[in-house]
């Protein structure tokens, strides 16, 4: 007799655990399906001489109340992101220095009251949005249409103030301004609260790190759920659904049953599995035209935070590149130390198609030429083009171009039949990171949970 679970989660990264782990916790029965051969999704941490790094996501913001939660109840502890020194501004050719959060960015050479002002505009857009609905906005179909390379270019007249703006989209979204929606912007940042908490590390999203790196929490939360009922190894091919439930079938031709089904894998790979009945054609559109963010994220670690001992926090955003923005990334007893860097947008596409060796040797040049030479000399050097990743195809999560919100945001969350959707792209806070991740794992677990709760749910 075949074994029939309330509900299949498609994903065992933080948003496909944190919904089997919530219908575990409501005593249902469920059945985990992760390709990779590791949990995680897009966080992956790395063991290097006994210290762990963070090739994908690895922040715990001030306001990142699902994620604070869940790792203190996991045993999961965290510390603060260093940024004690002078931070460096690369902009229009010119180096210069400043100090506290990115928002509140002010220097000797530059007043960046235009940057203020843009900033002000920005966020009170933004909080006209509601993020369950962006699409019903009454500006919604002007602000869709428009990339915010436009916007800028019709609305914020500074030089600087429109570069920094272009530069944060590109570091947020790994996307390129002249690809984004505006509308998807302002969604972006409402979902985070506003401007300053996506930008900061001092009560913004960049606050604190996971001691042991962050792959950690997905691997306690699949030992929450059982590993009897997690499966590595495992990428489907197919689901189908009719009136008595659901099969999914993965690429060894294995057939697993269940009432419900919860995919949490990125839109364009969800929108690559075969679907029976098909989906609808608005779905159909949406999974075509959310593209994953490209991104390079690259760490060098040393034998010495030589930048601290000259009074910089490496801390570092730069308009030239290839490296667009970096912290230090040192070990929470710096017994390790290191940089995190980042290539995004359109660079990083072109970068991507460069050598490895090449891309070392131009961040480690853009390293010297804020700190000096000792940075051309890491002891390891690591890096991960999220491009290349099979079962993420990009990073750090998807993003819309002009129109298709407008068209095509309904189908962003809404169930198909027995089909529910989670993963950070259909988060309602913040999008893009771990923190969205849970809160859209809970809620397609809650879900499924109510229907569950009538005997004649039906297709």
């Amino acid at each position: 007799m075949k074994t029939q679970y309330d509900c299949i989660v498609i994903g065992g990264g933080l948003s496909g655990l944190q919904a089997a782990r919530s219908l575990r916790d409501q005593n249902k029965t469920v059945l985990v399906l992760e390709a990779r051969d590791r949990f995680g999704g897009r966080t992956e941490s790395l063991e290097v001489d006994g210290y762990w790094f963070d090739l994908g996501g690895q922040w715990m913001g001030g306001t990142h109340t699902h994620l604070r939660k869940l790792c203190d109840e996991l045993g999961i502890k965290t510390f603060e992101q260093y940024d004690e020194g002078k931070h460096v501004l690369e902009l229009n050719g010119k180096k210069i220095y400043y100090e506290g959060n990115i928002s509140s960015l002010n220097t000797s050479k530059y007043s960046l009251a235009g940057l203020e002002d843009a900033i002000a505009l920005v966020d009170k857009l933004a909080d006209t949005i509601d993020t369950k609905a962006p699409h019903k906005h009454p500006r919604a179909h002007e602000w869709d249409h428009m990339t915010v390379q436009h916007w800028t270019t019709l609305n914020i007249k500074d030089v600087e103030a429109k570069n920094i703006i272009d530069w944060f989209v590109k570091v947020c979204l790994a996307a390129d301004p002249s690809e984004v929606s505006f509308l998807w912007f302002l969604l972006f940042i409402k979902a985070a609260g506003n401007y300053g908490l996506l930008a900061d590390i001092r009560g913004g999203a960049q606050e604190r790190r996971m001691i042991g790196g962050s792959q950690q929490i997905s691997e306690r939360l699949a030992e929450k759920v059982g590993l009897q009922y997690c499966k590595l190894n495992s990428p489907i091919k197919s689901i189908h659904q009719d009136g008595s439930g659901c099969q999914v079938t993965n690429d060894k031709g294995v057939t697993f049953h269940s009432k419900f089904v919860i995919v949490t894998v990125p839109p364009p790979l969800a929108g690559r599995i075969e679907y029976r009945p098909l989906m609808p054609p608005e779905r159909d559109e949406l999974t075509q035209r959310l593209p994953m963010g490209t991104v390079i994220k690259t760490i060098a670690i040393y034998d010495e935070p030589f930048w601290r001992q000259d009074g910089y926090s490496a801390e570092a955003l730069s308009d030239k590149g290839p490296i667009y923005i970096c912290y230090d990334d040192s070990s929470h007893d710096d017994k390790k130390t290191a940089i995190v860097g980042f290539i995004a947008g359109g660079p990083a596409k072109e970068w991507g198609r460069k050598t490895p060796e090449e891309r070392k040797q131009a961040v480690l040049e853009c390293y010297a030429r804020w700190w000096g030479p000792r940075a051309l000399k890491p002891k390891y050097f690591l890096e991960k083009y999220w491009k290349n990743d099979e079962y993420a195809r990009g990073c750090y999560v998807s993003y819309a171009g002009p129109g298709v919100l407008e068209s095509c945001a309904g189908a962003l969350r809404n169930p198909v039949g027995r089909i529910h959707w989670a993963g950070t792209e259909t988060a309602s806070i913040w999008i893009g990171y771990m923190e969205g991740a849970l809160e859209s794992g809970e809620r397609a677990a809650s879900e499924v949970v109510e229907r569950l709760k009538s005997s004649t749910s039906k297709y």
